[in-house]
């Protein structure tokens, strides 16, 4: 398997040289094309269906193999003259791709085949008093229980991703971190890579999630997006273009890091504080029975935080704004109320709409999963710029039947 560097040094050199960037994009073009059919194709119906000459496809066709990718299915019989046509199938079984996620109670881990499809979903919860040690020694374990769980050999996985709670340098290590912190400076990339044997991403954990919500939103067309989690604590990520905002030392968003920054008066480091109630969900509860205080406990909530959401709208003029995190949950309840308080403040004709996330918890591990397959496409496929199949993930596509966790999966964790 190709090296991170080589890798990088095959995408460079398609830049360079035309002709070899040519042969990327039509490469790409019918890996797309056999990946996304429903049927074994023939050369024609590839060439039919790219607009690229038959010679092209068969040369693309020979370079496939060779990273196998697709298999030629034996050419079926038919009546009258000329020979058989070769079929062309997808091989989606040849290799997995994985997309794991650092939590502060949990650690979760999907694997998929090639063409997307979830083959093992795994929830490992930590212990209640662990170090970073113990979460690191969790990490390194939870890829290889996934593809045991899922009869996936090891040496099928072909890239991963991981999700963290941290902020990352230009190295990939992480620079600073509240729910980690002895993993500051550590390599963790080189770490995995050697345990795992395939290249290994790292990705701060909200930027993935905003990631993942721009790519399987309800409004997938949004070309700029704010995404904010709301948990225990205030969470900010941004998607510019299409892509995630990093800054030029990849702070974008980091508010956390602003010295005396606290998103409400009863804030101590970052966690949020409730009054009516001891959490979040007890608040929303009792608000939803009448309870007064714990209603105006919720409009003095959005009110207090509106005036940050709002001069972050007047930045950046997101196209929208998607809130994730447990208060995502609490649907129109908070979403109306934390609507009206930031539109409000805004003396702008156009005010971005606030939606709820479309993924909920699982968007960091989605979001790594989608990166591992963009980061390391040539990789994955022997191919560079071949699009991660995104469409596979939406929560209304993912199969629920080939899921496998442990005994105390079903306390997944509470938003960060």
């Amino acid at each position: 398997m190709s090296s991170p560097d080589l890798a990088s040094n095959e995408i460079g050199e398609a830049r360079l040289r035309p002709g070899t960037a040519v042969r990327h994009a039509n490469s790409a073009i019918c890996l797309r094309v056999l990946r996304e059919a429903a049927e074994p194709l023939t050369v024609t119906e590839i060439a039919d269906s790219t607009g690229l000459s038959r010679p092209t496809v068969d040369a693309v066709l020979t370079e496939l193999g060779r990273h196998q990718v697709i298999k030629i299915e034996p050419a079926s019989a038919r009546q009258g003259a000329g020979r058989p046509a070769r079929q062309v199938i997808f091989d989606a079984a040849a290799g997995h791709v994985a997309g794991v996620d650092v939590g502060s109670n949990s650690i979760k881990t999907v694997v998929s085949d090639l063409a997307g499809a979830v083959v093992s979903q795994t929830v490992t919860p930590l212990p209640k008093h662990r170090d970073g040690g113990t979460r690191l020694a969790a990490l390194r374990g939870s890829l290889p229980q996934a593809l045991e769980e899922a009869a996936v050999p090891p040496s099928s996985l072909r890239a991963a991703c991981v999700a963290v709670p941290g902020i990352l340098d230009h190295e990939d290590r992480i620079a600073r971190s509240l729910t980690v912190p002895e993993w500051v400076g550590y390599p963790l990339v080189s770490a995995l890579q050697t345990g795992w044997g395939c290249p290994v991403a790292v990705e701060n954990d909200i930027k993935l999630a905003a990631l993942a919500e721009h790519r399987l939103g309800l409004n997938r067309s949004a070309s700029t997006l704010t995404f904010l989690q709301i948990g225990h604590r205030v969470s900010l990520a941004l998607i510019m273009n299409g892509t995630i905002l990093q800054g030029s030392h990849r702070l974008a968003g980091e508010l956390g890091s602003l010295r005396g920054m606290k998103w409400t008066a009863t804030s101590a480091r970052g966690q949020l504080r409730w009054r009516s109630a001891a959490t979040a969900k007890e608040v929303f509860a009792l608000a939803a029975d009448g309870d007064p205080r714990a209603q105006r406990e919720i409009e003095d909530f959005c009110a207090e935080i509106a005036p940050k959401i709002a001069t972050i709208i007047l930045t950046v003029d997101p196209d929208l704004v998607v809130i994730g995190g447990g208060l995502s949950r609490a649907g129109r309840h908070f979403l109306e109320p934390l609507s009206n308080a930031v539109h409000h403040l805004l003396m702008t004709p156009d005010k971005p709409t606030l939606l709820p996330s479309n993924l909920t918890s699982d968007g960091a591990v989605c979001g790594a999963l989608g990166l591992a397959f963009e980061r390391w496409s040539t990789e994955i496929f022997g191919v560079a710029g071949v699009p991660p199949p995104w469409p596979a993930w939406r929560p209304d596509a993912v199969p629920r039947t080939s899921e496998t966790t442990s005994p105390h999966s079903h306390q997944r964790e509470k938003a960060r």
